[in-house]
């Protein structure tokens, strides 16, 4: 029983090595023990995960060139209006191809518009808008940059280098047009004498309206 009898002998060797391990030292006190030092917990390098839109709440949504929020360029006016809060209007006798909503206390507003050819026409401009006196900023939806209502001429600039700069037909202000390969664009509208952004608008066509419900 070769087995039987190593196993013999290797209980027997820890036990010895133990017994040498817990000897006293010279001195004839017990050694101390080290303690083992935890490794420090390494720093997480999840990114974290930004949280979703709420659909009540304007202020928490993105603008870029495929919409605001959850209205999107090119979706259905009255599927979107839909799932929006009842806070959102809708004209259907005077401007059907318009829905619009606003926060009197923080002076802003946002109106998505779909063409006029059917009532199925896709949404093809949506516009966050300034409705107070002077300027506006801090509030409403932003750009993935942080990009919103009051931003200035120069704050767009460094940021989007590749940017179109030009003035509105109508009206005597100015507008800075994102770069994008996107059918729509970012308009960050300047009123004349202005160098704050009072609307920023997504929109198909060359530059943002000046009027939807005329």
């Amino acid at each position: 029983m070769k087995w039987k009898h190593s196993s013999i002998l290797a209980v027997s060797t820890v036990a010895l090595v133990g017994l040498v391990g817990c000897a006293p030292t010279s001195t004839g006190e017990m050694p101390t023990s080290t303690p083992t030092q935890e490794p420090s917990a390494e720093p997480s390098t999840e990114p974290s995960t930004p949280a979703e839109p709420d659909p009540a709440d304007p202020s928490t949504w993105i603008i870029s060139d495929a919409g605001v929020g959850p209205i999107e360029i090119g979706g259905d006016l009255a599927a979107t209006l839909g799932e929006l809060p009842d806070t959102w209007r809708n004209d259907t006798e005077n401007c059907a191809w318009t829905a619009w909503w606003s926060d009197a206390d923080a002076g802003y507003g946002i109106f998505f518009v779909r063409g006029t050819e059917s009532e199925t026409s896709p949404i093809g401009e949506i516009s966050v808008h300034r409705e107070a006196e002077g300027t506006v900023e801090g509030v409403g939806p932003v750009t993935a940059d942080g990009l919103g209502l009051g931003a200035t001429n120069e704050e767009v600039l460094e940021q989007h280098p590749d940017a179109q700069e030009g003035t509105a037909q109508i009206g005597g202000g100015t507008w800075i047009m994102l770069d994008g390969d996107a059918e729509a664009h970012v308009f960050f509208e300047f009123r004349e004498g202005e160098s704050a952004a009072s609307d920023v608008t997504v929109t198909t066509r060359s530059e943002p309206s000046y009027e939807v419900c005329g």
